[in-house]
This record gives C-alpha cells, structure tokens and sequence, in this order.
C-alpha cells in the first residue's frame, strides 16, 4: 500500500478530494528565519542559509521540517568536504541526498511533479453528507 500524502502536497498537485482529505492533519505554519544549527559544518551551514531562504519565500518549510533540512544540510557539507580532499564519495550519500532534496521540492523533477492551483475552502462542502 502506498503512503499517504500530505494534504498540502495533494493541494499542490490538483489531486485533492474534499471527500479523501483528513480534516485532523496538523497544519503547521511556514518556518520564519532560522539560525543554521550550531552543529552543521561550515558547508552545511551555507547550505542551510541558501535553502532556508528558498524554501521560506516559497513557503514550503515548517517547524516540522528542520531536523531533515539540517541533515540534508550536513550530508552536503560532507560531500563537500570529501570532494575537496579528493576522497571517494559513495553512491548511498548522494542517493540520500537526492531523496532529502527530493522532499523538499529542491531538484527539477520534485518541482515538475507539483502544480500550484487556488487553495480549497475551508467550509464544509454539503455534498460530503452524501
């Protein structure tokens, strides 16, 4: 069975359903400026300010998702670091990375797939009685 989707996610794409929407998913708000963690490399923490941006201004980022933007962040500080030291990098970090940026919309074919429409009223729809 595959996963659900967020409702955000079935907005964007034109897929939503008032009758298939679960009206009790968290809806968090838009992440306001956040300090890159102290922990993150010197490249992540780069990162993390180029992204945060980006993803702010598209509003696209909340509260929930900082602790995977941070480690998408910090894998790109290490492939980074092993590029500059000529070290090996392995196919599971960039496959990793791939998937994290995949999540948040950040490589061509994540954003192909979304289409920005008109949000859905938040009124009960009468039909859903039916």
């Amino acid at each position: 069975m595959p996963a659900k989707k967020p409702t955000a996610l079935k907005l964007l794409k034109g897929t939503a359903r008032p009758g298939q929407l679960n009206k009790k998913e968290p809806t968090p708000e838009v992440s306001k400026t956040k300090p890159a963690p102290s922990w993150l490399c010197a490249e992540g923490k780069k990162e993390w300010k180029r992204v945060f941006k980006l993803l702010t201004k598209n509003k696209v980022i909340t509260d929930f998702d900082l602790a995977m933007l941070a480690t998408f962040c910090q894998m790109w500080g290490d492939y980074i670091s092993s590029i500059k030291t000529n070290e090996p990098v392995t196919m599971a970090h960039i496959t990793q990375m791939r998937l994290l940026a995949g999540e948040f919309g950040l490589t061509p074919v994540s954003r192909s797939r979304v289409e920005m429409i008109e949000p859905v009223s938040s009124e009960p729809d009468p039909w859903d009685e039916f």
